[in-house]
Order: structure tokens, then C-alpha cells, then sequence
């Protein structure tokens, strides 16, 4: 099969497309004829081989893909009811996604909603779920609630906003440049505050009459502690479910003492707690509560200019590879 990968760590000028080994099918998992893969910020560091990620190379990238199934494991095909050849699908996989062929638990395996293209479901897994998981199963945000979404330009950031409008809050979210603020509105948002040139905690003050927010969602990490743990009025609750732009950040115990605020990690959940997450999101997209925001996409042997797109923060939403011509979806 064709797949983008690389076989030493560095720039983009590591990847390569070309022939690797057909990935195969084992008594749990599904094999997926591959029409999209979504990029997220784990394919940069694995190709850079950076924020303590190393993989066996050479290595393929991705873990989200859209498809057809192709072949069924002897264990997924004795589930009543369940997944049968030719269907259409969207999946989570342990790696190798950016491929023409791909395995994937069968488990983390589901129908594809049918409203979508095969390049928005692509879209839909990791980014959706940390979301979703975050805010809904950490955070347990209630109808009437404050949330600020850091970063909300960014996958994550795209779906936080319409998961938490769908659950009846109000939702104010940042950005990095001023290109990025109409789509954020057009998402839901209240109000977006440049967290490159403005104060977010004295804004977030400010909006919410000097109260701060009950949920702050962030994935960025270090650079933006202050200014999440600022925005949180009495009793807030924070949600991390990343650290992309890095991991250590001060804590005054003091302050977390009186103020009395709850501070979640997303956590790392099995399999079980995954498809989960998976069905409640799935249900809401199938609804038209939230639709996947896919920003651009690029054919299989354009791979390095979506690791370009994705290291330049130039994006809205999600980028997606696909196995056909590019463009706009």
C-alpha cells in the first residue's frame, strides 16, 4: 500500500510517500480501505521526534481515519447486529492512518454518520472526543454556565465551542490572529478575546461582570496557566486535555486552597471508556447539534505541506489527508 512516513526524526523534509507493508487484520480489528486521515499535533512531534515521543521507524502517521470497511476480524464478525463489509466508517486507530489501508479496533469502529463526507468524519475522533470527554464527563458542564475554550481555532477548540452551546453555555474562547474571530462567532461563541494581544483573564473578567468563568477547557498548556487559573471565578473548574505548547506551570497552593477550584486532567481512557465517548458524540453530530470543522485538505502525496499548515497555527479546524485531489471540502 502507498502511505506517508518517514524513517528518521527532523523537519518535513523527513516525510516520504512511497510503499509500505499491508497492515493486517487481527481477531478484534477492522480493515479500512482509507478515503481520509486527519493530521493532529501528534503526528508533528512524532516526525520531529520531540515532547518525549519516539516511535519505531520508519513510522506512519495518523490515527483518525474515514473509510470503507474491507475485512472483518474473526471476533468482530461474530457481533450480532454489528459492522459488515463494504459499510462506510469512521475509526480510531493505534497509528498508521495516514495510509491506504488501515486496522483498527473494532471496538473504536463506528458507522460513519451519513450527513457527512468522508473528509469531516476524519475529522471527528481525537479532536471531538478529548472535547466532548472533557467538557461533558470532567467538567460536567450544566445549561446556564460560563466556559472558556482556549485555543478555539485549534480541533479541539472547534468542537468544545459547539459541544458547550449545545449544552445551553455561554461560550467565550480564544484565538491567535484576527482571521480567526468570525469563524468563531459563526461557531457559537459569544465572544473571542486574541490571547496574543489582550489580557484574557482581565477580559474574561470583565464579560462576566467580574465573576470569571465556572469551566475553563485548555490544551495549550504553560503559556496560558495564568491566564486559564485568572478566569475561573469561585468553585471553576479546569480541564486540561493537552499541553502542546508545554507542561510546567506554577501552582500557589495557596490560591487553589481558598478559591476552591477543581482542577481535571482528561486522562488517558481504555477502549471501553473511548467508544463511550464516541456514541454520545456521534449522537449529537447525527443530530446537527455539532459538525466537524475541516479547514483544508491535501492528497496523500502533499504531506508535507499539511505538516506545514498544521506547524504554521495558519488553520481553523481540522486538516485532512485525503487518498483523491485537494482544496477546500
Amino acid at each position: 500500500m502507498r502511505a506517508a512516513f518517514h524513517s528518521e526524526v527532523g523537519d518535513v523534509g523527513v516525510l516520504q510517500v512511497g510503499d509500505r507493508p499491508d497492515p493486517v487484520c487481527g481477531p478484534n480489528d477492522v480493515l479500512i480501505r482509507v478515503h481520509a486521515s486527519s493530521l493532529d499535533r501528534l503526528d508533528l512531534y512524532s516526525r520531529e521526534g520531540s515532547h518525549g515521543v519516539r516511535r519505531s521507524l520508519p513510522h506512519i502517521g495518523g490515527r483518525d481515519v474515514a473509510g470503507d470497511v474491507i475485512e472483518l476480524g474473526s471476533e468482530v464478525a461474530k457481533s450480532p447486529g454489528g459492522l459488515v463489509v463494504g459499510q462506510p466508517v469512521v475509526a480510531l486507530t493505534s497509528g498508521g492512518a495516514h495510509s491506504e489501508f488501515a486496522a483498527a479496533p473494532g471496538l473504536l469502529t463506528f458507522p460513519k454518520p451519513e450527513a457527512l463526507s468522508y473528509e469531516s468524519a476524519a475529522a471527528i475522533p481525537t479532536a471531538g472526543r478529548s472535547a466532548y470527554d472533557g467538557l461533558v464527563n470532567r467538567a460536567r458542564i450544566l445549561a446556564g454556565e460560563d466556559v472558556l475554550v482556549v485555543a478555539g481555532g485549534s480541533g479541539v477548540g472547534t468542537f468544545a465551542i459547539q459541544i458547550a452551546r449545545a449544552s445551553g453555555c455561554r461560550v467565550i474562547t480564544t484565538v491567535g490572529s484576527p482571521e480567526k474571530v468570525a469563524p468563531a462567532l459563526e461557531l457559537g461563541a459569544s465572544d473571542v478575546i486574541n490571547h496574543y494581544t489582550e489580557d484574557v483573564a482581565a477580559q474574561v473578567k470583565e464579560l462576566t461582570g467580574g465573576q470569571g468563568v465556572h469551566v475553563v477547557l485548555d490544551h495549550v498548556g504553560a503559556p496560558m496557566w495564568n491566564a486559564c487559573f485568572g478566569s475561573l471565578r469561585p468553585y471553576g473548574r479546569f480541564v486540561t486535555t493537552g499541553v502542546t505548547a508545554g507542561a510546567s506551570a506554577q501552582l500557589h497552593l495557596g490560591r487553589l486552597f481558598t478559591s476552591g477550584v477543581a482542577l481535571h486532567g482528561v486522562g488517558r481512557p481504555d477502549d471501553y471508556q473511548v467508544r463511550a465517548v464516541m456514541l454520545r458524540l456521534l449522537d449529537i453530530i447525527d443530530k446537527g447539534l455539532v459538525t466537524p470543522v475541516v479547514h483544508a485538505t491535501f492528497p496523500l502525496d502533499d504531506i508535507r505541506a499539511a505538516h506545514e499548515m498544521l506547524e504554521s497555527s495558519s488553520f481553523f479546524g481540522k486538516v485532512v489527508l485525503t487518498m483523491k485531489g485537494h482544496g477546500k471540502p
